[in-house]
């Protein structure tokens, strides 16, 4: 299992929303460069980016950011928000980004995502299933589909994805816990292996997280406690990372 620190971005600054809501941000003063660089010293093996103006809009505001980040650092990167396009595919899979999170594109052109997993690889790609109410949002969860998350995941699972980041949006960014149970149960309905995402607030999460869900949980991304303080991420990586 991976512990994976976040950086989430909106106009070239490190931020966290809480629910999703965009007005409701923090903006930490933090470079993304010099964050993911940190992350790195502290054993990180895996950084999770994602650009929110992208996610929003749809363009790619903050792109050469993340391609820099993957270049001064060459750690492994996960990165989502706005990859609409097979131009954004070939841009990001160019500048060397290792992993893709499509969320708004698989499930709003689910065929034409289908038809370019298939082309670049499944192994290239992860899931972002992100959900509210049971719900699946996209386009920076501020619109919705109305899909079952498990329903959904089954049919990613049948494009050879097998990795989701699985978000309860109603915990992100508050650090009152993740949603443990929802997780365990959408990886077990969808057979998707999962990145667990939204509210972790201490290492007893990561624990707890790993005890419950077991082998299907491939990872934990670690945001907003870190920036607030509340996790020393070189000391959860050290206990909880495979």
């Amino acid at each position: 299992m991976l512990v994976i620190p976040a950086i989430d971005i909106i106009d070239g600054k490190c931020v966290r929303l809480t629910e999703g809501v965009f007005s409701n941000k923090t903006v930490y003063d933090k470079d993304p460069l010099e964050t993911a660089l940190f992350f790195k010293e502290s054993g990180a093996k895996r950084v999770h980016i994602i650009d929110l103006d992208g996610a929003k809009t749809g363009s790619g505001k903050n792109r050469q950011i993340i391609k820099n980040i993957k270049k001064e650092t060459g750690i492994e990167i996960e990165s989502g928000g706005g990859i609409r396009t097979e131009s954004d595919i070939k841009e990001l899979l160019d500048a060397g980004i290792d992993y893709l999170i499509l969320g708004t594109l698989l499930a709003e052109e689910t065929a034409l995502a289908e038809k370019w997993i298939k082309a670049y690889g499944a192994q290239k790609f992860i899931a972002g299933i992100d959900v509210k109410n049971n719900v699946v949002k996209t386009k920076g969860w501020l619109s919705g589909e109305g899909l079952d998350p498990v329903l959904f995941g089954k049919k990613v699972r049948s494009f050879g994805i097998v990795n989701a980041v699985y978000t309860n949006i109603s915990k992100d960014g508050k650090l009152e816990g993740p949603d443990i149970e929802g997780t365990k149960n959408f990886s077990e309905g969808s057979k998707l292996k999962v990145i667990l995402s939204g509210g972790v607030t201490a290492g007893e999460d990561i624990e707890k997280a790993k005890n419950i869900i077991g082998k299907n949980l491939f990872g934990v991304i670690v945001g907003k406690a870190f920036y607030e303080g509340k996790i020393d991420i070189k000391n959860v990586i050290k206990l909880f990372q495979d």
